[in-house]
C-alpha cells in the first residue's frame, strides 16, 4: 500500500513519510469474502481494523435474536476506533457487506500514534465529537421524526459526492439500519419517490437536486 492511499484513509491523513512506513511495515492485510465477521460483539479489541476496499456493516442483537444494523462504514475508513482507543470488548459485531481488502493495526501502535502523532489526535477526536453528535440526532430521530424523514436523514448521510446511494442489502439493511420494519422503509421511500426526493431504482437510490 503506497503512502497516499494510506493518507486517505481520514485518521491517518496527516502522517509523515516515517509514521507512513511504520504502520504499513506494523500491520497486515488481508482479502476477505462478503459475509466475513471481523470482531464479535464482546470479544476484547487488540487491534484496529482499515477496511482499504469495501464496505463493512456493524450489527447488534439482542437477548431474543433481533439482529439491528447500527452502521455501514464505506472505504477508506477505519472502524471501531472508539473502541480500540479504550481497549474495551467490541460492541457491535463488525462484518463485510463486500468483499475486503482489511488492514489490521496492532492497538499499541494506535495508541503509540495518538500519543505521539497531533494529527491521528484531533482526527480521534474529531471522531469522538462526531459519533457522539450523531447519536443524539439518531435518538432525536427516532424519538419525533416520521419514518420517511428518518429514512431521507440517512440516505443523506450515506450518499456519495452525486447523491447516489448503493443499498448493498437491499431495503432490509436500510430497515435494520433503522429499527423499522421492511414494509415501513418501501412505504416511505414510496412516499418520498412521490414527491420527488429520490429515485428507486432495484438496490440504487438518488437522491434528486
Amino acid at each position: 500500500m503506497d503512502f497516499d492511499a494510506l493518507r486517505k484513509i481520514p485518521l491517518f491523513s496527516g502522517l509523515d513519510d516515517a509514521a507512513c512506513d511504520r504502520v504499513t511495515s506494523q500491520s497486515s492485510t488481508r482479502m476477505v469474502p462478503a459475509d466475513t465477521v471481523l470482531a464479535l460483539e464482546g470479544q476484547p479489541c487488540d487491534s484496529l481494523l482499515i477496511i482499504e476496499v469495501g464496505k463493512a456493516v456493524a450489527l447488534r442483537t439482542s437477548a431474543s435474536g433481533r439482529v439491528a444494523r447500527i452502521r455501514v462504514d464505506d472505504a477508506p475508513v477505519a472502524i471501531d476506533k472508539a473502541t480500540a482507543l479504550t481497549g474495551q470488548n467490541h460492541l457491535f459485531t463488525w462484518m463485510t457487506l463486500t468483499r475486503c481488502r482489511v488492514r489490521t493495526i496492532p492497538r499499541a501502535l494506535f495508541l503509540d500514534l495518538v500519543e505521539s502523532d497531533r494529527s491521528v489526535l484531533l482526527q480521534t477526536a474529531h471522531h469522538l465529537a462526531t459519533q457522539a453528535n450523531r447519536s443524539r440526532a439518531d435518538f432525536l430521530d427516532a424519538a419525533i421524526q416520521d419514518p420517511a424523514t428518518r429514512v431521507l436523514n440517512r440516505l443523506r448521510e450515506r450518499a456519495d459526492s452525486h447523491g447516489a446511494i448503493a443499498l448493498d442489502d437491499g431495503q432490509d439493511g436500510l430497515a435494520a439500519e433503522l429499527g423499522l420494519s421492511r414494509v415501513t422503509v418501501t412505504r416511505a421511500l414510496g412516499a418520498l419517490t412521490d414527491h420527488g426526493v429520490v429515485r428507486v431504482r432495484r438496490n440504487h437510490v438518488q437522491l434528486q437536486p
